[in-house]
């Protein structure tokens, strides 16, 4: 044996072509033309030869027709069915044992795919349901009706492959340039959205420079003599307030000692205005004696003395509830003098921190809230065309493997697609 015979020869590795994103269209839109006329040549073939065996049924049917079967050896009792089956078989064989028009586009072959169907099944039926008394008087048609019709019946699945065939084909050049287009509207949407967020970046930095600057001014204001005054305002009126509430507490403290008398009294006395005051004295007796006056409230507890005196009011202890009652008609007098100048006093610190209110650090504080509002939103809008960003940038290349895949399976080659993705950076 000669030194390197039956040596195995290497596999050959399939050559590669690389091209640009856009040169895929291109190619898929000839590999379908080529493909399509192929698929429909085989199509219009197959449809050929179809065409062939039905004109044979035609022959057949004609034969049968014009066949003078001879039906003395069938049976009486199914000779009626033998003589209708016959009939039938004639009939649907006439009826659609007819050619089908050519193909010549992809429509043609669904059409004709569709005809051979619907007319196969028609005298299938029949050939199924007849099978017994056909063979009675037609045996010498029986195999050769089946065999045409199995025959048929195989063009008719060349014909369904061809159109499938197509089908697929036509979706892959599909997803080629639908793909293409689609990775060229992802660019646009990223180029537009990376405008955006250059647009929305910038107006995010004037909005902190604006901050900034708002910031810079309240300190400004805070360190004037006018903002110290309200400071020491502020402070004042918080001790005013202190100075109330204690004032109110130590009222309402010596009210509590007479609240037997003064809820009895309530029930007994026919005066509607002193029952009136009753309630509001019970109620709130700071703000009572500040409006009511001394004269009015101190006449009440008077009434209020001698109803207890006189047991008109029931007590556990009547000298010691009368007593109660005398010193809270002696403290009204300074209770009510001590309302008034307290009461003055707040109204008077007030009406200077009025005078004193800041309205410009007023307008700043409002500014920089509204502005650190609007930021938040705007920080929102930011992530979202970050994240909307993001998921396009991602998706082109699953794009791309989706063009490359489909492009291979249409054409049967290897190809590598050049394409440089689109790098949109954040905007400092």
């Amino acid at each position: 044996m000669v030194f390197g015979w039956g040596r195995k020869k290497p596999p050959e590795i399939p050559q590669v072509r690389t091209i640009r994103l856009d040169d895929a269209a291109g190619i898929a839109t000839d590999a379908l033309k080529v493909r399509s006329e192929r698929t429909i040549t085989e199509a219009a073939a197959a449809l050929h030869r179809t065409n062939g065996l039905i004109r044979e049924l035609v022959q057949i049917r004609a034969e049968l027709e014009a066949d003078d079967i001879n039906e003395d050896h069938i049976d009486k009792r199914v000779r009626p069915l033998a003589i209708r089956g016959k009939r039938m078989l004639v009939d649907a064989l006439k009826s659609n044992a007819l050619e089908i028009k050519p193909i010549r586009t992809y429509e043609d072959m669904v059409r004709a795919g569709g005809e051979l169907e619907h007319r196969l099944k028609r005298v299938g039926n029949i050939l199924g349901k007849q099978t017994r008394i056909i063979h009675m008087f037609a045996e010498k048609y029986a195999a050769r009706l089946k065999q045409i019709l199995e025959e048929v019946e195989a063009g008719r699945g060349q014909i369904l492959e061809a159109t499938s065939r197509h089908q697929r084909d036509t979706a892959l050049a599909g997803n080629v340039t639908g793909g293409i287009e689609g990775v060229h509207s992802m660019e646009r949407s990223i180029e537009e959205n990376a405008a955006k967020l250059r647009e929305a970046m910038g107006e995010d930095a004037r909005m902190e420079s604006r901050l900034h600057e708002i910031g810079a001014e309240i300190a400004r204001f805070k360190e004037s003599a006018g903002y110290r005054n309200l400071l020491a305002l502020q402070d004042k009126e918080k001790e005013q307030r202190g100075e109330i509430a204690s004032l109110k507490a130590e009222i309402s403290a010596q009210f509590t000692k007479i609240s037997r008398p003064l809820g009895r009294y309530s029930r007994i006395t026919a005066d509607k205005e002193q029952a009136e005051l009753l309630e509001r004295l019970q109620d709130s007796p700071f703000d009572t004696i500040g409006r009511a006056g001394q004269e009015s409230v101190v006449m009440l507890l008077e009434g209020v003395r001698k109803a207890t005196s006189s047991g008109s009011i029931s007590v556990k202890d009547t000298g010691k509830a009368i007593e109660a009652i005398v010193q809270t008609q002696k403290a009204v007098d300074g209770f009510v003098s001590r309302i008034s100048v307290a009461e003055e006093r707040a109204h008077d610190t007030a009406r200077q921190i009025e005078k004193a209110k800041p309205t410009e650090l007023y307008r700043l504080e409002g500014e920089g809230r509204r502005l650190n509002e609007s930021r938040d939103m705007l920080s929102g809008r930011i992530g979202e065309i970050e994240n909307a960003m993001k998921r396009m940038v991602e998706s082109v290349p699953n794009e791309i493997r989706s063009i490359h895949d489909s492009l291979e399976r249409l054409t049967g080659a290897r190809y590598d697609i050049e394409y440089s993705p689109l790098q949109p950076g954040r905007t400092e």
